[in-house]
């Protein structure tokens, strides 16, 4: 910002000299007598003649010009340089030391997630909420410290949060599997793909147990979506099915379970519920 004013300044002088020069000097240019010039070079002789006092008169100030501002602006122009490079400098270490502050946050985030994964395993729901809340503080990039968040909120049927809490993961989750299908990264998107199918059925399932069978529906389907054979996706799917008297469904699923899991020891007693819808 200093160098554009002290430039700008440098601007305003010289078009302040070049004004001065031209208003000074036309009082002489009117006296030059051209009455007795040939009319038809009359005009090209005045032009030329004003041409070449302007052209003096540039050269001895500008003369001036160069030795007076010259090297005072290229100091301004090596100092401006300096400048910017000190401030390049000090970015870097403190992007170094961002990057490294990152880094020791993740570390410890991992850490308070494996802790609460172990209180959660000891039935120390209180422990494992406060151990998974202190992870994602360090670093709400984690997905799986939403994940175990939200198995924790089940477990104390804190439905409300659970719910809430799977819907956010299913929603990062799905914007990583899209751009995982988009860009070709085929292992990846199976990977992806099959924690988000998990995921949806977790939901479904959060969403049976609070007698809601219409949205249990909608996260199984997704579910299959992804993994169509998927037995334990099917017999969920297919009890819901029921639930609602959906019968449709319930023969759809019913023939593929039978398939995929024929030692299925409900067949038998969901083929005659599907009979009785």
């Amino acid at each position: 910002m200093l160098l554009f004013w002290l430039s700008l300044i440098l601007v305003a002088v010289a078009l302040t000299v070049l004004f001065f020069i031209f208003f000074h000097k036309m009082p002489l240019l009117a006296n030059i007598d051209i009455a007795n010039l040939p009319a038809e070079r009359e005009a090209a002789k005045k032009q030329a003649i004003i041409d070449e006092r302007i052209r003096r008169q540039l050269a001895r100030h500008g003369w001036w010009w160069r030795n007076l501002l010259g090297p005072f602006y290229q100091r301004l122009k090596n100092l401006f340089w300096r400048g910017y490079g000190q401030l390049q400098k000090l970015d870097r270490q403190h992007l170094k030391a961002r990057l490294q502050a990152q880094g020791l946050n993740w570390q410890r985030a991992k850490q308070l997630l494996a802790d609460a994964e172990e209180a959660l395993k000891n039935n120390d729901l209180v422990q494992a909420e406060k151990l998974a809340v202190e992870s994602l503080e360090l670093d709400k990039s984690q997905l799986d410290s939403f994940i175990i968040l939200a198995e924790i909120y089940q477990e104390q049927k804190k439905y409300q949060e659970a719910e809430e809490t799977w819907i956010y993961a299913i929603k990062r989750l799905s914007q990583k599997y899209r751009a995982d299908q988009s860009r070709g990264r085929q292992e990846e998107a199976r990977e992806t793909g099959r924690r988000l199918a998990e995921y949806q059925y977790s939901l479904g399932q959060l969403y049976l147990r609070q007698d809601n069978p219409d949205r249990a529906d909608y996260y199984l389907k997704q579910a299959l979506k992804i993994e169509p054979k998927n037995p334990r996706y099917l017999d969920t799917l297919l009890e819901i099915s029921i639930i609602r008297k959906d019968r449709v469904t319930a023969v759809l699923i019913f023939g593929t379970l039978s398939e995929v899991d024929p030692s299925n020891a409900g067949l038998a007693e969901y083929q005659e519920k599907i009979r009785q819808l």
